[in-house]
């Protein structure tokens, strides 16, 4: 059943909440344990139960991380894990992550497991995360597989602020870039022209060209950044919505030099990654490569990822399922087919995700010195143009001027 509970917050103020229970006493039960202030409770339709707290709940991969490395030194400890995530829960800021811990708390009590207790709280966590904990308590290494859970999150969450690095300072040069063109067509060519008009200089056709331009975005500049606001709205939104849309534009993504190499290595080192955490903690990897497909955001590799998985499921080797996508690096797959042959399929896999990881770090704290020369040869031709156009208009000017 759903409740409406209007209760008071930590200032005092009214505030509504959406519960879900089995019936009014065990929801009386919950709000005393929280040490809710019901002022009113009532009932509400199932079909809002979308909307519920638990499902709406965000959390930051950083308190992702510190959730999983707490669990692991909480059973590490031999601490009670009800107690030990009350006591995460005291030591929260955020309201949100406080609940989801105070309300898995109460679950355990109740006798679930772990991973069921996070059940409800699966697109925060994620699939990777939950499976690896369902693989600990199957195993009976859940301090392990946590540890090694935490390291992996940890090492992703590293790699993807590096890509974002990578990432931000073109992005900006391009844009600053750009800016100063438009500075300099709206504003700063029309007054030249201007002059030229009035002096009645003979103008080649390049300036002609240049001018009809510069007239065009002075007199459509609002209608053009509306126009633009409007494509960005709508690529959002379809982007969002379609599946060929986001496939399109990773595939688009891949062929940009630098950034593919980032991209790609950013990938390639994540899975790499996490084949190996799976492989040393006993998940199929068949079964891997299903949870692995879901949790890679660029469409080209997680179409790559279903076909290697269907592959292997059919008894192909990782390496040969691999190679049959066209995606994967030879260096990658050199170093699999090497691991399966060996026996060190695992080792192999820490040594790939190991090099790619060193190959983002290596675009991000250079990706200023790579992007330069091409920022400059950009700002160099916009430059020569202009002044080729505006030179001999300028020299008739002086001309005319001088007699």
């Amino acid at each position: 059943m759903l409740f409406l509970v209007e209760n008071l917050n930590s200032e005092r103020q009214r505030s509504y909440t959406l519960y879900e229970e089995e019936n009014m006493s065990a929801l009386l039960a919950r709000l005393s344990r929280q040490r809710v202030i019901a002022l009113s409770i009532r009932p509400m339709p199932s079909f809002l139960s979308p909307f519920l707290p638990e499902q709406r709940i965000k959390i930051t991969s950083e308190e992702v991380i510190e959730l999983i490395e707490s669990l692991h030194l909480i059973i590490k400890s031999g601490l009670p894990l009800h107690h030990g995530l009350l006591d995460l829960s005291e030591d929260s800021n955020s309201p949100k992550f406080k609940k989801m811990l105070i309300d898995v708390a109460e679950e355990i009590r109740r006798g679930k497991s772990l991973s069921n207790a996070f059940e409800p709280y699966k697109k925060s966590l994620s699939n990777m995360i939950l499976n690896l904990i369902r693989i600990g308590e199957e195993t009976g290494q859940l301090e392990t597989t946590l540890g090694r859970g935490a390291q992996f999150l940890r090492r992703t969450f590293q790699l993807k602020k590096k890509v974002k690095q990578a990432l931000i300072y073109p992005s900006f040069a391009f844009a600053t870039v750009t800016a100063a063109m438009l500075v300099w067509m709206i504003y700063v060519l029309p007054q030249m022209t201007d002059l030229f008009k009035q002096m009645g200089v003979p103008l080649p056709p390049l300036t002609v060209a240049i001018m009809a331009v510069s007239d065009f975005m002075v007199n459509y500049i609002f209608y053009m950044i509306f126009a633009l606001f409007a494509i960005i709205m709508i690529f959002v939104v379809a982007h969002k919505k379609y599946r060929s849309v986001r496939l399109a534009t990773d595939k688009f993504v891949l062929k940009i030099p630098i950034v593919k190499q980032i991209v790609s290595g950013f990938n390639m080192a994540f899975i790499s990654e996490y084949l190996r955490l799976a492989l040393i903690s006993g998940i199929p990897l068949f079964s891997a490569l299903e949870t692995l497909k879901s949790n890679i955001k660029n469409e080209v590799f997680q179409i790559a990822l279903t076909n290697a998985s269907h592959d292997v499921s059919h008894g192909l080797q990782l390496s040969s399922a691999f190679r049959k996508t066209n995606l994967f690096s030879p260096f990658m797959l050199r170093m699999m087919g090497v691991g399966e042959e060996s026996g060190t399929l695992d080792s192999q896999l820490n040594l790939i995700a190991e090099h790619y990881n060193e190959k983002v770090d290596y675009y991000a704290e250079n990706i200023g010195k790579i992007v330069e020369p091409v920022v400059l040869i950009f700002v160099g031709g916009f430059m020569a143009l202009i002044m080729v156009g505006l030179m001999g208009p300028m020299y008739d000017l002086i001309g005319q001027i001088s007699q």
